[in-house]
């Protein structure tokens, strides 16, 4: 073999031998950084299989957004070693039934003015970013309870955090760790009540009904009920506060970093996110949101929506309560 065809197989088999070892090393951080134990060797060959799989698409995603055809970009998060499979059986928002769907709607007048950028953050009135956990499908609660926690520090001053675990074992209606309706949360908790976090504490796994009605936050419930349509939802958060939304996710939401989300969507919602305030960014109007999958996802929790395109049916399955 003449020694430059020599000289380039050994350049490319150095090449290679040092990009396994750099995969190697970013495998073992990502463990670490996620606390990730496999039972078996087998098990672990096929969540690095997965996790290398993720960590491609990201990489193309994220050349596309550098390059400004992409709004936003990825990140290998916590989820990087799922199935889709495994990611699609995350869904925990249920179909609500033919009386909520004919339940009376917000409807906000179209005259009002809005402020161009609300972030309820900036009032110290959003809770920490909270995580339902890998086997528990309660977006449902957290989303629910997520917003009264705001609505409630609003009216009160006081930023509280409230039990999703109460209507995770509590609200029959709904299906605990197998998905429920943000609207029909709001229901048990205007008929019921709900208890602080710290006298009902998360578990992340459905368990016997323990709500005692003497431990419940004194709440003062005018109504609550649906909305759809962005300006409706606008229009709420900028004045009452931050409301629940149903959104259609799938596989590129679950590795979601930063920038405008307007990709991808499942055929239906499947989720329930906050909306905790709305803006624009270089010309383009998004919804922040508040998502209940920890702070490793996302921008620390949170993530850019783009506003007024009905993304991933965004504007159809909203939900708030409201207080005096």
């Amino acid at each position: 073999m003449h020694k430059a065809n020599i000289l380039a197989l050994l350049t490319s088999l150095l090449a290679g031998a040092l990009a396994a070892q750099l995969l190697d090393s970013e495998w073992q951080a990502w463990k670490t950084k996620f606390d990730k134990k496999y039972m078996t060797a087998e098990e672990e060959v096929l969540r690095r299989e997965r996790w290398e799989s993720t960590l491609k698409i990201v990489m193309e995603h994220n050349k596309l957004a550098d390059q400004g055809k992409k709004s936003y970009w990825m990140g290998i998060n916590h989820f990087a070693d799922r199935t889709l499979s495994e990611l699609r059986a995350m869904s925990c928002l249920r179909v609500p039934t033919i009386r909520e769907k004919s339940a009376s709607k917000f409807q906000s007048a179209s005259s009002k003015v809005l402020p161009a950028y609300v972030d309820w953050r900036d009032e110290k009135c959003v809770t920490d970013v909270k995580n339902q956990g890998d086997y528990c499908g309660s977006c449902w609660a957290f989303a629910a309870v997520g917003a009264l926690e705001s609505r409630y520090c609003i009216k009160t001053g006081e930023l509280m955090e409230m039990s999703e675990q109460e209507l995770v074992d509590c609200d029959s209606e709904d299906h605990g760790c197998c998905g429920g309706f943000p609207y029909s949360a709001y229901k048990f908790i205007f008929e019921k009540g709900i208890m602080a976090s710290s006298h009902y504490t998360y578990k992340g796994r459905a368990a016997g009904c323990r709500f005692k009605h003497k431990k419940a936050v004194p709440l003062n419930i005018t109504k609550f009920y649906q909305m759809s349509g962005e300006e409706n939802m606008a229009a709420a958060v900028a004045s009452d506060g931050p409301v629940t939304v149903g959104f259609a996710v799938s596989f590129s939401f679950f590795f979601y970093s930063e920038g405008i989300y307007d990709d991808e969507c499942a055929d239906y919602p499947n989720h329930a996110i906050i909306l905790v305030g709305y803006g624009s960014e270089d010309h383009e109007d998004y919804w922040l949101i508040k998502n209940s999958w920890g702070p490793h996802w996302g921008n620390e929790g949170y993530a850019k929506v783009k506003r007024n395109a009905n993304v991933c049916a965004i504007s159809d399955m909203g939900a708030a309560i409201d207080l005096q």
